[in-house]
């Protein structure tokens, strides 16, 4: 049985990726709380299945440009419409496809690793994923303020990165073309995600708890994640640092060394875990 952690370390060869990776991967300079070079840990190798329509095509998405969604959402459609896997416990979530009705997210080991989505109209979308991390997944999914929905997904070393368009669960890409990951530790590039509001509604952020002095204080550096097309693109923003001389109890330090969007919500978690 895998055991759900949200703060573990990151596959170590992201160093050899080159010290122009630093945070991400994504042209920027730094070490402040991202990463997106593809590892064995599950930040590569998504598999994205919309649900089907009648026609063969997945439904049209309703997503707005601005943080308020009121589209027309993703319905079940067609009798081939997708179901949710036996083995997976949906949980709520915010709204995802636009319709500004909550929707739920949920988990699977049934056919593969499957993240997926259920919305309130009742479609049904998800995407396959690998993890060489042997912890249960768990996820969790946020909508930002320039419109995007996101979902992170926790393979345990790492936080991949995926934007929800056309009804379908769509990794983001960083520079290099590879899926956006978040370090959870291991290599100095970032101990956690969050999101913020920067002054235009939730913005996605990169974090990273340093200590120096064994544990004793934290510097906490915090990095905004520029995303474009509605959250299918990312590339690292400006750095700065949030918290200098913090405890290890000190807010700042313990939601840097977690997995976080906006309101505290119900993970999705991977049958099979505690």
């Amino acid at each position: 049985m895998r055991s759900t952690r949200t703060a573990i370390l990151s596959r170590a060869t992201a160093l050899a990726a080159g010290l122009t990776l630093l945070i991400a991967g994504c042209g920027s300079s730094g070490d402040d709380g991202a990463t997106s070079p593809p590892s064995s840990d599950g930040s590569a190798g998504s598999t994205t299945e919309p649900a089907p329509s009648g026609d063969g095509t997945s439904a049209g998405d309703g997503t707005t440009d601005g943080g308020d969604a009121t589209g027309e959402g993703c319905p079940a459609v067609g009798a081939d419409a997708s179901e949710v896997p036996p083995d997976a416990t949906p949980v709520p979530t915010v709204d995802l496809d636009g319709d500004g009705q909550d929707d739920e997210l949920w988990l699977s080991d049934a056919e593969g690793r499957t993240l997926g989505v259920t919305t309130a109209a009742g479609g049904v979308f998800a995407t396959t994923f690998e993890a060489g991390a042997p912890q249960a997944a768990t996820a969790i999914a946020g909508r930002l303020g320039d419109g995007s929905a996101i979902v992170l997904l926790n393979t345990g070393r790492s936080v991949s990165l995926y934007a929800v368009q056309d009804c379908a669960l769509v990794p983001t890409q960083n520079d290099e073309g590879e899926q956006y990951t978040f370090d959870l530790g291991f290599t100095g590039f970032g101990t956690g995600v969050g999101c913020v509001d920067l002054g235009d509604g939730l913005a996605l952020v990169g974090l990273n708890a340093v200590s120096d002095d064994d544990g004793a204080t934290f510097e906490v550096t915090r990095t905004e994640i520029l995303l474009e097309a509605m959250g299918t693109s990312a590339s690292n923003g400006e750095s700065e640092v949030v918290a200098e001389g913090a405890t290890a109890d000190d807010p700042a330090v313990t939601s840097a060394q977690s997995v976080s969007c906006g309101e505290p919500q119900e993970e999705a978690v991977e049958p099979g875990g505690a």
